[in-house]
């Protein structure tokens, strides 16, 4: 008999008697794991709920669980501004919160995904045609040798001659032809390319944009942070001002949320006009809240470019049937300190911009 005709060892009984009894441990560590986790997220998340006076509801669960846990700072800045305005949580509502948030991402994500795979097929449709083109071309050459070939080694009479050039012949034509339906069918790829690369490019853009102000969102924020920081590393001198518009919820509450958006738009022009004077970055980080980075410059500088935000927020003229109403606003600034994250780097902001507020409003604070 052979080593491979040996029949393997029955597993004695004891045996797998203890080895279910270790998967059975497992199983319950497992289990108990997740009702350990489960528990310790619900010690948040309810007392979380009922401080913000959320009922516990499907909608509502899924939303603030997330909210609490992931870091999709989209729905962080969604569930502030509706927390910060004290709106009641009514069933209508957390269903409309849960259907356009969710359902909102779903589509941005699904244009995406799709123009991708647009791209990419048109990208392996081209690559097969040059392939074919590249045997076409090949094929021409073996030609070319072959007839070659034929007229140095002997010598031809008139017929067989004609026929080698008449071959010779419909092979460039094969040949021409050829490239030429690939030189088409490269100019329409370009085109289908170029119109995908724009296509693309604006749903990357409007996945980066808050929708109402036309400023970059808080996602972008983030990346824009962390790209600066991965250009620059431990020399990076940034510093960034976090503003909010005083009294907004007095403003909505007197004059309709339509004014309200009004006071939103045109205070995000300001921001815009002023980032774009120089290497900054604007963006609306929820609801009344904005801020602007500031690369290369210090908290002092920082302060200096908000005072101007300022100002300018102070002096614009917003009319409501003919009577102009007071729109200012505070701001905080800090200055990136080596080795924080971004939520730590704008926490300090909004410490100062606490202290803005608390001391008067309309004012520019820079962290101590």
């Amino acid at each position: 008999m052979s080593p491979n005709d040996i029949p393997p060892s029955p597993i004695q009984p004891e045996n797998r008697a203890a080895s279910e009894n270790d998967r059975e441990r497992d199983s319950l560590a497992e289990f108990n794991a997740l009702v350990d986790s489960t528990y310790q997220m619900a010690k948040r998340l309810l007392p979380f709920m009922a401080r913000n006076r959320v009922p516990l509801t499907p909608f509502n669960y899924r939303l603030f669980y997330d909210y609490l846990e992931s870091d999709d700072d989209v729905l962080k800045e969604k569930l502030d501004e509706v927390l910060r305005s004290e709106t009641i949580f009514t069933p209508a509502l957390s269903e409309k919160l849960y259907n356009e948030f969710y359902r909102a991402h779903e589509e941005k994500h699904k244009e995406l995904t799709q123009v991708g795979e647009k791209i990419s097929r048109v990208s392996e449709d081209l690559g097969h045609n040059l392939l074919k083109s590249q045997d076409s071309t090949g094929h021409y050459r073996q030609v070319l040798n072959e007839t070659a070939n034929q007229i140095i080694q002997g010598d031809l009479e008139a017929t067989a001659f004609k026929e080698i050039i008449d071959d010779l012949l419909l092979e460039t034509k094969y040949a021409l032809n050829t490239q030429s339906d690939l030189a088409d069918h490269i100019h329409s790829a370009n085109r289908v390319i170029a119109t995908l690369t724009s296509e693309l490019r604006d749903q990357t853009r409007l996945a980066n944009m808050d929708e109402l102000t036309q400023l970059y969102n808080r996602r972008y924020l983030t990346f824009k942070f962390r790209e600066l920081l991965a250009e620059r590393g431990d020399g990076l001198v940034l510093s960034l001002a976090l503003f909010d518009l005083d009294r907004f919820k007095v403003i909505n509450d007197t004059h309709g949320h339509a004014i309200g958006d009004k006071v939103l738009i045109l205070c995000a022009k300001i921001l815009k006009n002023h980032a774009d004077l120089g290497d900054f970055l604007a963006c609306r980080y929820g609801g009344e809240e904005f801020v602007v980075l500031y690369p290369g410059k210090d908290k002092s500088e920082a302060g200096g470019l908000a005072e101007i935000i300022r100002q300018q927020v102070e002096s614009t003229q917003v009319l409501v049937r003919g009577k102009n109403i007071p729109v200012t606003i505070s701001s905080g600034v800090s200055q990136y300190r080596n080795g924080e994250d971004v939520a730590d780097f704008i926490d300090r902001a909004d410490q100062a911009l606490y202290l803005a507020k608390s001391s008067g409003r309309n004012k520019v604070l820079l962290e101590t």
